[in-house]
């Protein structure tokens, strides 16, 4: 009788045999995956990341991607040509495991999922050992990052685009009001956007800031981040603002009996608001995506930008690199999480020559990466520089969802601390409006045609 296949023999044909060997792994975070190479491996490797193997496994995946790279077949012969013969076992193990490839889609998916998984319980295990709040924090930032983290790939066919935009179109429209109905037709604003609210100081940001939140508070779970203001603070606002009372009075607690009794009117409107002024004076953006998600919040306002705590071990004093990592951070909470995040900003003083000049993007202080994350930026200044209680008006600097350029005047009450949109007397506007038209008769009328003497060869007509 011959000889039978010894055991090398045998793991020789084993993965030289098929006309599409498949190598696999099991659906932990850990294991290497590589299925029906040929169909698999470019999706694969858009999904996956090296750092999502660990030991071995990633030996073998680093194996199949210089395969890949260099336009080569992706089989278990190739692969252990360039991980070594002392591999041979793990790769047998591994096609044990995963035989098939018809359900690979899900497979990446389980090991993402779980790759997650293993990092974090790592995290945590690391959050066991830390000396001081910074190592803390700094690695609960990196978890919070993963657990937010989505699928780097999402394709979508034309045919499937299609389908999904006349589904859209049967749809009520769900964007977010900001009390105003001229700056409701211009900006329209929805969860995932990043908008920028700026102002130079005492402009009346947070004022203005704080009756949008009241507003979108009527239909959402509404955040208020509050990094310069205590609560008590911004509480005596919302009663000014609600309740139509004098703020300087509600300040020195010289409330006449009819201010008490409209503050107690307003209570009802108070216990039904689904509003939290969160106190986050040396917060990171890392926290403030904790407690949005925690709180369920679908907006957020964060008062303001330039006073979140950059973390990350930037530097106090790089001011430029600080607040454009806190741009970059917010924007992208507003997209991972689904959230609506208003971040007010501080704009630079002008000239005392330009005082009475509109501010402009280019008035966003210490970093241009604000106006390149903003989806919408809308500007509000004094109309008179020098006069506290002037009317304002906001510019829309940038609008992604719309036109950009219009500006729309709010008379201010400074008592209440309140704005609503300048509505002109209807007398003074009909005066106007007579005028023009009398201008343009006046025109017509005095206008002359003038005839051109004999043929000029020169003219075309």
């Amino acid at each position: 009788m011959g000889r039978g296949p010894t055991r090398y023999e045998r793991i020789e044909r084993r993965l030289c045999g098929g006309d599409k060997p498949a190598l696999g792994c099991a659906t932990r975070g850990d294991r290497f995956l590589l299925l029906d190479a040929e169909k698999c491996a470019g999706e694969i490797f858009l999904r996956t990341r090296e750092d999502q193997y660990t030991g071995e496994y990633r030996s073998l995946f680093r194996a199949a991607r210089t395969l890949h790279q260099e336009g080569r077949p992706i089989d278990p012969v190739t692969v252990r040509g360039i991980a070594g013969e002392e591999y041979t076992g793990l790769i047998l193990q591994i096609m044990d495991l995963t035989p098939t490839a018809a359900n690979y889609k899900v497979y990446v998916d389980l090991l993402i999922e779980q790759a997650q998984v293993a990092k974090i319980q790592a995290l945590g295990l690391a959050m066991t050992g830390c000396k001081t709040t910074e190592e803390a924090r700094d690695l609960l930032e990196e978890a919070n990052r993963m657990v937010v983290q989505q699928s780097a790939l999402r394709e979508v066919s034309a045919a499937q685009g299609h389908l999904e935009f006349l589904a859209r179109q049967d749809q009520k429209a769900d964007y977010l009001p900001w009390g105003f109905p001229k700056l409701d037709q211009r900006v329209f604003s929805s969860r995932g956007d990043f908008v920028i609210l700026g102002g130079r100081p005492s402009a009346g940001k947070t004022a203005l800031s704080l009756q949008m939140a009241w507003e979108q508070a009527k239909t959402r779970k509404v955040g208020y981040f509050s990094f310069e203001t205590g609560p008590d603070e911004i509480y005596d606002r919302l009663h000014a603002l609600v309740g139509g009372v004098d703020s300087a009075r509600i300040r020195t607690r010289t409330l006449r009996e009819e201010d008490r009794q409209k503050i107690i009117e307003c209570g009802p409107a108070f216990d039904a608001c689904p509003l939290k002024v969160v106190h986050a004076t040396g917060m990171t953006v890392a926290d403030v995506r904790s407690v949005t998600v925690a709180r369920g919040f679908e907006v957020i306002y964060v008062d303001y930008l330039q006073n979140v705590d950059p973390g990350r071990g930037v530097r106090r004093d790089n001011r430029f690199g600080g607040v454009s990592l806190i741009s970059m951070d917010l924007h992208n909470l507003a997209s991972s999480l689904g959230v609506l995040v208003v971040a007010l900003s501080q704009l630079s003083r002008p000239e005392r020559t330009a005082r009475d000049k509109a501010p402009d993007l280019y008035s966003l202080r210490e970093s241009g990466q604000i106006e390149q994350d903003a989806d919408a930026v809308m500007l509000l200044y004094k109309v008179d520089d020098d006069n506290p209680a002037s009317n304002r008006k906001i510019k829309i600097a940038k609008n992604k969802k719309g036109l950009s350029g219009a500006v729309i005047e709010l008379d201010f009450d400074g008592a209440t601390q309140t704005f609503r949109e300048h509505k002109q007397d209807h007398a003074v506007q009909r005066e106007l409006v007579d005028k023009g038209r009398a201008v343009k008769a006046t025109l017509r009328s005095n206008a002359k045609l003038v005839e051109l003497p004999g043929k000029d060869p020169d003219l075309p007509f």
